[in-house]
């Protein structure tokens, strides 16, 4: 996944390039009404998002499950 950081024009963006079948399946997966933005940096916690440990040094974008497009994912 390629990841730029654009700020031009006072427009200030985040944007996320897939490289591979995954991680274009991830993204087709965002929704506005399905992601949640926190901060931390990756270990499970009780919210059911991951951090690595107690700082809040990165943003995460947490998909909340939804339960059609799981099952067809497992499918």
């Amino acid at each position: 996944m390629r990841v730029a950081l654009v700020i031009m024009d006072g427009h200030e963006q985040i944007v996320l390039t897939p490289d591979t079948a995954l991680e274009k399946a991830l993204l087709d997966r965002l929704d506005r009404d399905r992601v949640t933005i926190k901060r931390g940096s990756f270990y499970h916690c009780q919210g059911g998002w991951y951090r690595q440990s107690n700082g809040d040094d990165s943003t995460i974008l947490v998909l909340s499950k939804d339960k059609e497009t799981d099952a067809e994912v497992a499918a």
